[in-house]
C-alpha cells in the first residue's frame, strides 16, 4: 500500500478534486446578450472538460451546439438520468409499443 498519492509526492500537496464533474450534469449557464426581461441563464449540459483553456464543455440541447464556458452553476443534487426523457433516450423504457388491435 502507498501511504501518499504521486501527485502529493510530486508536487508536495494533495491533489484536488473539485473541478471534476459527473458527465451529463446539468448547469446554468450565464447569457451574454438579451433582453431586459428575459431569463438570464439558461439549462445547459456538461459534456467534458477542454484541453485548450480552462473551461468545461457544454451542450445546447436547443441549438443543438456545442461550447465551452468557465462560468457555470452546476446542479449537484440532480443526476443526469433523472429526466423520464433521458431514461426513455436510454432504452430503460419498459413500455411496450402500441399496436392496432382493430385489423
Amino acid at each position: 500500500m502507498v501511504p501518499q498519492m504521486l501527485y502529493e509526492i510530486w508536487h508536495g500537496k494533495p491533489a484536488s478534486y473539485k473541478y471534476l464533474r459527473v458527465w451529463g450534469s446539468p448547469a446554468y449557464i450565464k447569457r451574454l446578450v438579451g433582453d431586459k426581461l428575459d431569463s438570464r441563464s439558461s439549462l445547459y449540459r456538461f459534456i467534458g472538460y477542454s484541453k485548450e483553456t480552462a473551461g468545461y464543455y457544454f451542450y445546447d440541447p436547443v441549438e443543438q451546439k456545442v461550447f465551452i464556458s468557465r462560468n457555470a452553476v452546476f446542479l449537484k443534487k440532480v443526476f443526469p438520468s433523472d429526466n423520464r426523457r433521458d431514461k426513455m433516450l436510454i432504452g430503460e423504457s419498459s413500455e411496450e409499443p402500441h399496436r392496432d388491435s382493430t385489423t
